[in-house]
């Protein structure tokens, strides 16, 4: 093991111990005076403080024992510290003067910048470690003056997909109360702790086994990748300092960025061969990388009718799964560890990298383009943006100018895609040779590379047809690396599905089972991961790493996995047509950019951005958790609703017609919940319904036309939240009144067994649609409400009524709600939405 290792491991666990700390667990060391004088800090007062770093001296030791080839060798301990990442990771609150020394101050030093994240500010009660919860970052998140106060909180359990599990919590709920400026639980959570603690030392037993020839750093990588996914299943939601006003950074997150900028900062003294100066703050020593997919949306909705269905979850999947590969492309690259991933998600990825690796980044970059521009004839281009760091930049405050400037830089790339490639090769974008099969009748590909074959499909859309297909059923990802390809591939039973993903050195085997060989192999450049439903680790003797990932992905148990979209119409009530949802969170750039300004005021008197890498990123994920993970949850319910794209903060939906409004609306209440019922978080959505045989790239389009709609509704001080459906745009606030309206009709059309009273309603939405097209002041309402359809209406209702004495009551109720004025802040008025109902019921009541 180098330096550069175990710098990278002893940041990762520098703190792990607070865990076991506040569980009571492997506190063997808590008592022994030895330990106690030579790791602990010793307050002026005489006795030890940070104890937890016996905790971790423990755990660290344990681990050692279950991967015995990361064992710190004799040299190691004793003859300097400095090289053993046990010492490094305990050691951290007391690091030694010596010089020889100095990688103890690297970690310090690491820690101390992960935690300058942290507002200013402390508070303490005895035992506040073992009473403390994780604060809903998501319902601390403002837009605007004024501070919310927030008094949501997360359970302290392990992820899981489950309401229990992730859903945040009143703090009364928890029997939390206030005390001073903090809320704590009023008993000892060391019970919950000792929980969720004893399941994470359980998970050790299921680390992979190496052969005995393999490397340290394979050895230490691969296990590496698998602690990380243990970590972030049960340290997401445990707080990383206890004695401040707002916990509201998991333990996972401090870290790992701790890890990430440890990393970055020992690379850059080792290049400039400087083995002090740790602590400078204005010395550009790291890179906070972006990459970006452009030409998603023009690839993704390239398809035919014929197999749509598979073919646009496979392309949507593929995106998510060549973004992902990409950044571990470049990290491996780097020789960096899977830590400098900041965030991966939305076709977006964002890296923290030491400063002298910008050039090699982009020449990263530019490979991966020349990959995707022969693949893809330039419909898809990787571009990447940076932007400087210093110490100073991971203070209160100081990140999100970072977050900004990295987003500009790239967007100046994109100005001018492939710049590098044709530089190198001016032809690269003339026109090839035909394939003498012609065109692929999927993507319109033509030249010789496309592998077309007698059915006119080119290799690419039948692979990509063939991933939707498969992913129903998948269970298992099994990324395979570098030299592990050809291993895999010829020894692999089975052999199952696979694609090589573009620009990469890396082929991704869908399976319903974990992998089977022929042979015992070396396997450890390969990671396994298990698809939405943790199984725990296994003890593997091949070596490879595990962890899992939350897919929204075609749920296999609804159907046989060849549905497609002519069934969803066929399948729905009333009218035969498919429908559409695409929903997106509302203003989430602008909660990026200003929803996390709840520091201290400048001299402005404008609050700090405390968008921080840690803060950001945990914004990002629990996002992606909801919509990726979650969201399965929802749709259990909902038969005829199949998730073609769930990730990041955005949806797309297809299902029979009449279930999506309905699915549509739980996301919505969920998500709010989901939220600790933040106003700044909502949802918008658009369906379109077409015919079964409709082709779905213009349903998609029609579907993001809604769902502008709905993002561009307006009324009083309240905009978005809200989903237009059947040509009507509605505020979420008034969908309820629209479906008991809708059940009102429905009600009548049965009972009376006719359709009068859509028709009387239809004459009333075209009277008020024709009196707004000729008011062009906009000043409409009033002449609305006094307008003569009124008169007319009453009169036809109260006729309705004598003949069909068995609905009188409804009938007035209707006429009710219709022609009293409303003069309701920030809400819409009835006769603005009245379209919806009226026409849902008429839909409902059509024959197939």
């Amino acid at each position: 093991m180098k330096k550069h290792d175990h710098i990278v491991l002893g940041c990762l666990l520098h703190d792990i111990g607070k865990f076991f700390e506040r569980a009571e667990v492997l506190d063997r060391y808590r008592k022994d005076e030895e330990k106690r004088q030579g790791y602990c800090p010793k307050h002026s007062d005489g006795y030890y403080t940070h104890i937890h770093v016996l905790n971790t001296l423990a755990f660290c030791e344990l681990l050692a024992e279950k991967v015995p080839q990361i064992q710190p060798e004799e040299h190691q301990t004793t003859v300097t510290a400095d090289q053993n990442w046990i010492n490094l990771a305990a050691y951290h609150h007391v690091p030694s003067e010596r010089l020889e020394a100095y990688l103890e101050k690297v970690i310090q030093a690491a820690d101390h910048f992960a935690s300058a994240e942290r507002e200013q500010g402390s508070f303490y009660e005895q035992g506040i470690h073992k009473k403390t919860r994780l604060e809903s970052l998501l319902g601390r998140i403002q837009i605007g003056e004024a501070a919310r106060q927030n008094e949501h909180f997360l359970p302290l359990k392990f992820l899981e997909l489950s309401e229990e599990h992730i859903f945040p919590k009143q703090a009364a709920t928890f029997g939390m109360e206030k005390k001073s400026v903090a809320w704590l639980s009023q008993n000892s959570l060391v019970s919950d702790y000792q929980a969720v603690a004893n399941r994470f030392l359980s998970e050790l037993e299921g680390l992979q086994q190496f052969q005995a020839n393999i490397t340290k750093e394979k050895i230490l990588k691969s296990m590496f990748r698998s602690l990380l996914s243990i970590m972030e299943r049960y340290l997401s939601q445990i707080p990383a300092a206890t004695n401040i006003q707002h916990p509201d950074i998991s333990l996972f997150d401090h870290l790992r960025i701790t890890a990430a900028i440890g990393e970055g900062l020992y690379l850059h003294h080792d290049k400039v061969d400087q083995p002090n100066g740790f602590n400078d703050h204005t010395t550009v020593k790291w890179q906070l990388v972006c990459g970006d997919f452009s030409g998603i949306q023009k690839f993704i909705y390239k398809i035919t009718s014929k197999g749509a269905a598979k073919g646009l979850r496979g392309r949507s999947f593929f995106i998510q799964l060549l973004c992902d590969a990409v950044a571990e492309q470049i990290i491996r690259d780097l020789g960096l560890y899977p830590t400098a991933r900041i965030y991966s998600s939305g076709g977006k990825f964002y890296l923290l990298i030491p400063s002298h690796l910008k050039e090699k980044v982009k020449d990263i970059a530019d490979s991966v383009n020349k990959a995707l521009l022969d693949e893809f004839q330039g419909e898809m281009f990787l571009g990447v943006g940076f932007a400087d760091i210093c110490g100073d930049d991971f203070k209160e405050g100081n990140m999100g100018k970072r977050w900004q400037q990295v987003n500009e830089d790239l967007q100046k790339q994109r100005l001018q895609p492939f710049r590098a490639q044709v530089s190198q090769d001016i032809e690269c974008f003339t026109q090839k040779t035909q394939h003498e099969w012609g065109a692929c009748k999927i993507c319109g590909r033509d030249d010789l590379d496309a592998d077309i074959n007698s059915d006119h499909n080119c290799k690419q859309c039948e692979n990509l047809e063939d991933l939707g297909g498969k992913l129903a059923d998948t269970h298992y990802l099994f990324w395979v690396w570098g030299e592990n390809r050809k291993t895999v591939k010829n020894k692999i039973q089975g052999p199952p599905f696979f694609i090589p993903l573009p620009g990469t050195d890396c082929d991704l085997y869908f399976l319903n089972d974990e992998p089977q060989f022929s042979e015992l192999t070396d396997l450890s450049e390969s990671h396994l991961e298990m698809v939405n439903e943790w199984a725990g680790l296994k003890p593997n003797p091949q070596g490879y790493s595990q962890g899992i990932r939350y897919v929204g992905k075609w749920q296999g148990d609804k159907d046989n996995g060849s549905r497609d979209f002519k069934d969803f119409a066929d399948n729905a009530q009333g009218i035969s047509r498919m429908g559409v949802l695409r929903m997106d969170v509302d203003n989430l750039g602008e909660i990026f950019i200003r929803g996390l300004n709840f520091g201290k005021k400048d001299s402005d008197g404008k609050q700090a951005s405390m968008g921080s890498l840690s803060r950001v990123a945990t914004v990002s994920r629990q996002l992606h958790l909801f919509f990726a993970g979650y969201l399965h949850r929802i749709l259990d319910d909902y038969p005829q609703s199949q998730i073609i794209y769930a990730g990041g903060d955005d949806v797309f939906i297809i299902g029979s017609w009449h279930e999506l409004p309905v699915v549509a609306q739980k996301i919505c209440s969920e998500f709010s919940r989901y939220c600790g019922t933040n106003p700044c978080f909502t949802v918008s959505g658009g369906i379109a319904t077409v015919g079964g045989r409709y082709p779905i790239s213009r349903a998609a389009e029609l579907a993001g036309q809604a769902e502008e709609q709905a993002k561009h509704l307006q009324r009083g001080q309240k905009e978005k939240d809200a989903l237009s459906f059947l040509e009507t745009v509605i505020g979420w606030e008034s969908f309820d009144e629209a479906v008991r309206l809708r059940d009102i009709l429905l009600n009548i059309i049965k009972e009376t067994k006719s359709q009068a009273i859509i028709d009387r309603l239809r004459q009333v939405v075209i009277a008020v649609d024709e009196i707004k097209a000729r008011e062009k002041s906009g000043q409409f309402q009033e002449m609305i409400y006094w307008d003569k359809w009124r008169w007319q209406l009453v009169y036809n209702l109260k006729r309705m009524a004598k003949r069909y004495p068995e609905v009188r009551s409804q009938l007035e109720d209707l006429q009710q709600q219709l022609i009293t004025p409303q003069s309701l802040a920030n809400k819409q008025p009835v006769m603005e939405w009245l379209q919806l109902p009226v026409r849902w019921a008429e839909f409902l009541n059509s024959p197939p």
